[in-house]
């Protein structure tokens, strides 16, 4: 009888003292705006992706440490997306250009996420590569998903975790 009560109990602690994620008590322009100013923590595989090596595919959060985070659906196959932080740097003026959108707070709106298509063209002779990269100002917004539910996922305030 001791070691039930004590195993309940136990397992009662920890759940207690355990994280729990639940719904925002804010709408998601008020949680985009009370966002804006802080450090991000960003979705990140939690290995790199080398060529010839095999991807896990498994994420973990950051620390609190990125100005954005980014989401590129893959060119391959729209259910699989490429995540990462983003620091600005002052000498990259593409995410410093998309960081100005998330910047200018009006009452009642807010920008959730900047997409952009983008060309890039690595030497003379070769072919330009066309990719898109969403760029979002939220905790845990580049959720590594498919891109449909990256989007949905991002119609809703951030869920507040607590550790």
């Amino acid at each position: 009888m001791f070691s039930r009560t004590a195993l309940l109990l136990s397992f009662l602690a920890i759940a207690a003292s355990g994280f729990s994620a639940r719904p925002s008590s804010k709408n998601t322009v008020q949680d985009a705006h009370d966002q804006l100013t802080k450090k991000l923590r960003c979705w990140e595989p939690i290995e790199e992706n080398i060529a010839g090596t095999n991807f896990s595919g498994k994420h973990t959060l950051s620390d609190p440490i990125y100005d954005l985070c980014s989401y590129m659906p893959d060119p391959e196959d729209w259910n699989k997306g490429l995540v990462n932080g983003v620091e600005v740097d002052s000498d990259d003026d593409t995410t410093t250009n998309a960081l100005n959108f998330f910047k200018a707070p009006q009452h009642g709106y807010a920008m959730i996420n900047v997409c952009l298509q983008e060309a890039i063209q690595i030497g003379r002779l070769s072919k330009s590569q066309i990719s898109l990269r969403c760029l979002c100002k939220r905790d845990g917004c580049n959720l590594p998903k498919e891109f449909t539910t990256f989007l949905d996922f991002n119609k809703y305030p951030t869920p507040e975790i607590s550790f």
